[in-house]
């Protein structure tokens, strides 16, 4: 009977332990979900640029100061994230939830904005929950594997890659085949009035014909609606936590992510939560030394990658004469470039010390950037081959910075921010 007893108990715990494995997974699951859905909303400004130029009659600098109200959100919101996610770590997925939907409103209401100055606005407010997302997300993958973390932050920012793929391929049909330049029309001006008033008239046609064949709001709804659909999920996962939050609460020990018990963000005072020594057991001159330059290592690296990421196809079309079809060839190939690249460090992480891996890739972004500078200016089949490599570099410059200032300090909710 003894015997009998403990095979069944054995067997229990195995299905327990499979129907753990089996929530991890289908939770990491929505977690690179929660990332593609990011990159729908975040990326669709690349492929409509020059529709959304058309759309407010007005130029490149006007467009690219509205969508940098993306960026200007972040300072903000980065703060406000860290915070929020360090005090109140239980409702994590609820930040996720609400963020998701917040990003989700003011994406689709983009395309319809009156002015420039209200699509600053708009993105501003997009900027401001993106942090909420990228700390929460990460923070439950830290709680959900702990000290096996480093391989799954690889990998759910590989649906950032899948996601950024997507977006050119729904957009493109909705985009305008006619793609009027402004520089045209100005070098077609004559000092002769009936020649000025034709090419008056000419201008106003071409703008009427983009505008008319343009439906950027599509793209833009359908982005807001992936966003939407995944938010959904976490409102769930935010029910089911506060069911079991208090029979949780008596062993919740909360994990720093280098797998050390540590006290709850929630127990430490606002002064604690800035003070860099925090992260660095005691040593403050260590952890802003290691903070400071993973900032500048974002800030060159990923900003960089950002502004290649908006602007590419506005460049090939505008400067390098591609037509609709093969920009947005050149963007999708460069988003699955950058797929392929996630997914190829993934493996990497596993082979080469987090030091030698960052080393790697700011080397290949800093050799790429520099031929392309010196090569693919007025080269197609130049552009074409380095904006790959390039892509392929800066692919996991994310997880990987965030790995390597994991491995130096203890990285908390203001420490992501």
């Amino acid at each position: 009977m003894t015997s009998e007893t403990n095979v069944k108990a054995e067997t229990g715990e195995e299905k327990e332990a499979q129907r753990s494995g089996i929530g991890k997974a289908l939770e990491t699951g929505f977690l690179v979900l929660t990332l593609m859905a990011l990159s729908t909303y975040v990326e669709i400004y690349g492929p409509t640029l020059i529709d959304l130029k058309k759309t407010f009659d007005t130029d490149y600098e006007q467009v690219a100061v509205a969508v940098s109200g993306r960026s200007v959100g972040w300072f903000p919101g980065s703060i406000v994230a860290g915070f929020l996610v360090d005090k109140f770590s239980g409702y994590n997925h609820l930040l996720i939830a609400i963020g998701l939907d917040i990003a989700a409103a003011v994406t689709v209401a983009i395309p319809w904005s009156p002015n420039v100055t209200c699509m600053w606005i708009l993105c501003f407010i997009g900027g401001f929950v993106e942090p909420f997302l990228n700390i929460a997300t990460i923070r439950i993958l830290f709680n959900i594997w702990r000290e096996k973390s480093a391989s799954f932050l690889m990998l759910i920012h590989l649906g950032y890659g899948i996601g950024s793929f997507m977006v050119p391929l729904y957009s493109n049909p909705f985009l305008a085949d006619k793609v009027f330049q402004s520089s045209d029309v100005n070098r077609s001006y004559t000092t002769i009035e009936s020649a000025a008033s034709l090419t008056n008239r000419s201008t106003s046609s071409e703008k009427s014909s983009t505008k008319e064949n343009s439906k950027v709001e599509y793209p833009y709804a359908i982005s807001a609606s992936i966003v939407v659909s995944v938010s959904i999920a976490f409102y769930f996962y935010q029910i089911r936590e506060s069911r079991n939050k208090k029979i949780q609460s008596s062993n919740d020990i909360k994990l720093d992510t280098n797998g050390k018990d540590s006290t709850a963000g929630g127990n430490r005072s606002f002064k604690e939560m800035i003070n860099p020594a925090t992260c660095a057991n005691g040593r403050f001159w260590y952890g802003s030394s290691i903070l400071l330059l993973i900032v500048v290592y974002f800030g060159n690296n990923a900003g960089g990658d950002r502004m290649i990421g908006n602007f590419i196809r506005s460049y090939a079309i505008d400067h390098l004469g591609f037509s609709k079809d093969s920009a947005s060839a050149l963007n999708t190939t460069y988003w699955f470039t950058f797929s392929a690249g996630r997914l190829i460090f993934i493996f990497l992480a596993r082979c080469l010390f987090v030091r030698i891996l960052i080393i790697v890739e700011s080397g290949g972004i800093a050799v790429s950037s520099v031929l392309l500078v010196l090569f693919a200016d007025d080269s197609v089949l130049s552009f074409w081959i380095l904006m790959q490599i390039f892509s392929f570099f800066s692919a996991a410059i994310l997880p990987t910075g965030i790995a390597w200032t994991n491995y130096h300090i203890e990285l908390t909710g203001l420490g992501m921010a």
